[in-house]
């Protein structure tokens, strides 16, 4: 598998002390993939697209509609920056964004756009406009998330090549405002770049299609040749398309002084990968953990290993892997990677406990289920082997579906890797089931279980999820956490992971409430037949079901096909 497609503290090998690493890692929980995620309260920043109105008469305002709202993101996240501001990046913004399905749109509601922030544990959060007609005007409006309160606003005006000089003043206004501490802005790290080359740049970044994204980064390119935001996002652009050795090229190419030089190495390590030069790539993430520690550069290092073939030992791949589960603890991707290597090192016992963290974690992590199953089948269980790859199944892995069978080879490739370097982890904290001595507890499961009830009867979404999520870690195949998780996404619009839910719940305990929740979630997603073969599932099982036949009332389309 291409390692530059996935994903998205150094724990002794002893399983016997299993219990006092958990005891540490539960403190802070990151389900990559279940969408479940909270940052840590913090003092950070997040800039939202912003609107863009333009007079099609305006200089370059055919296109200017394009660029502008993310160009207005981009200037003021990396000026926040400069002056010493905490800021959400811009990777991390798309990232977060892209696993809840939201649109980057500046039409979200002021509610959503807080609910986001509230993610992110960002402190305060900047949405405006931008009008482009004979003069650019800019109007940053910003809002402290704990106080819920609109903050002073910055209003400026200038023309358009003087577009880094009004984001400069809005950025000014913009730090006075959060009332902390800032530096002078310094001068900028990157080499000037003109109105023309950074409007290439960032209709590159927004453009949807590769070659149009491929066609702009080049322009801009030309123009400044050694700008390390240009070259990364080139790098991008030819790894994605599986140019490894013109990526290579891109990341070296980034300046040594420039302030993207350590995740332009990181990047680099990670071609080196790809063209399977594992020994260029080993140096190189060894030097960029001695200069810093980071749980990326750890599991990377474990990516090495692993396709060397290197599982065990002082520098395999379970020790690196595990290595970076204790610098980012509860990072779900982390802690498949370490079952995943003793899965292919023939560690029964090692492999299944940590693939069921990982799906304590994150029920729909699919491929941890497919491995379980390889591995169950390996021990000889092969009704749980079978269950196990069903649930994968539906839910759906990185693996070809139609290679999905009942066997006990380990698919090969499904290592994870992470694109982004010193990334800050996306949290929430559960320390209410950070004492070992709780786990698998009925009561205390219940106990979690039932103020998740209460709480999603009184629509307090966030804390239900919270108590949800507890309840699932210590009971991960009882259905009803699964199926209370699945109404909290549901209704806030989170409709593919409502629908990963409500198939675990049924994979759990096949019931008429799961079948016309699963149902409905499908006909708001648009798949009219998929809900209809629910609600006639949820028939089968109660003919006089009245919402089963409610919700085939809302398909409409005939008689039901029991």
């Amino acid at each position: 598998m291409n390692v530059l497609t996935c994903v998205h503290h150094r724990w002794t090998h002893s399983i016997r002390s299993l219990p006092i690493a958990l005891a540490l890692a539960l403190a802070m929980v990151v389900p990559r993939g279940a969408g479940t995620w909270q940052a840590a309260p913090g003092s950070r920043v997040l800039v939202m697209p912003f609107a863009v109105d333009v007079d099609p008469k305006a200089p370059r305002g055919e296109s200017a509609a394009l660029w502008l709202g993310e160009a207005a993101a981009v200037l003021l996240t990396d000026g926040l920056a400069r002056r010493g501001i905490g800021v959400v990046s811009r990777d991390e913004r798309i990232d977060v964004f892209d696993r809840l399905q939201l649109p980057m749109s500046p039409t979200l509601t002021r509610a959503t756009m807080i609910r986001v922030a509230d993610i992110f544990g960002a402190s305060e959060i900047v949405f405006g406009d931008v009008r482009l007609g004979e003069k650019l005007h800019v109007r940053a409006r910003m809002i402290s998330v704990g106080a819920g309160r609109q903050l002073p606003e910055f209003t400026g005006e200038a023309d358009l090549p003087h577009l880094f000089e009004v984001f400069a003043q809005a950025t000014m206004g913009l730090a006075a405002a959060t009332g902390r501490p800032s530096t002078p802005a310094t001068a900028r790290a990157e080499p000037e770049l003109t109105v023309e080359v950074f409007e290439n740049y960032m209709k590159g970044l927004v453009a949807t299609a590769p070659a149009a994204q491929r066609r702009f980064l080049e322009t801009a390119l030309s123009g400044a040749p050694h700008d390390g935001r240009i070259l990364i996002a080139l790098w991008s652009v030819y790894s994605a398309a599986g140019e490894h050795d013109t990526a290579l090229g891109a990341a070296s190419a980034v300046p040594n002084e420039s302030p993207l030089s350590r995740k332009a190495r990181y990047a680099a390590a990670l071609s080196l990968i790809e063209l399977k030069r594992f020994d260029g790539a080993f140096q190189a993430l060894t030097a960029l953990h001695a200069g810093r520690a980071a749980s990326a550069v750890s599991n990377a290092l474990g990516v090495v290993q692993l396709q060397r073939g290197t599982l065990t030992g002082p520098d395999g791949a379970v020790t690196f892997f595990m290595r970076a589960a204790e610098q980012e603890p509860g990072n779900t991707d982390y802690l498949f990677n370490v079952g995943y290597a003793h899965a292919l090192a023939g560690d029964t016992t090692s492999a299944l406990f940590w693939l069921r963290e990982a799906v304590r974690f994150d029920a729909a992590h699919a491929d941890a289920h497919l491995v379980m199953s390889t591995v169950l089948m390996r021990a000889g269980k092969t009704v749980e082997a079978r269950r196990e790859l069903d649930l994968a199944r539906l839910i759906g892995t990185t693996v070809d579906p139609a290679a999905l069978t009942l066997a006990s080879t380990i698919p090969p490739g499904l290592e994870r890797t992470m694109l982004t370097v010193d990334a800050a982890p996306i949290t929430y904290v559960t320390a209410a089931i950070a004492n070992p001595a709780q786990r698998d507890h009925d009561a205390t499961a219940m106990f979690h279980l039932e103020r998740g009830r209460r709480l999603v009867e009184g629509q307090n979404d966030r804390e239900a999820v919270n108590e949800l999520r507890r309840a699932i870690y210590l009971a991960p195949y009882a259905d009803e956490p699964h199926l209370l998780l699945g109404k909290v996404y549901q209704r806030t619009g989170r409709l593919e992971d409502a629908i990963n839910e409500y198939k675990i719940a049924i994979w759990a305990r096949e019931t008429v409430a799961a079948r016309v929740a699963l149902g409905t979630a499908l006909l708001e997603a648009g798949d009219r037949a998929a809900a209809r073969t629910e609600a006639e599932r949820a028939l089968q099982l109660s003919p006089e079901s009245a919402e089963a036949r409610a919700l085939l009332a809302r398909i409409g389309g005939g008689s039901p096909r029991i």
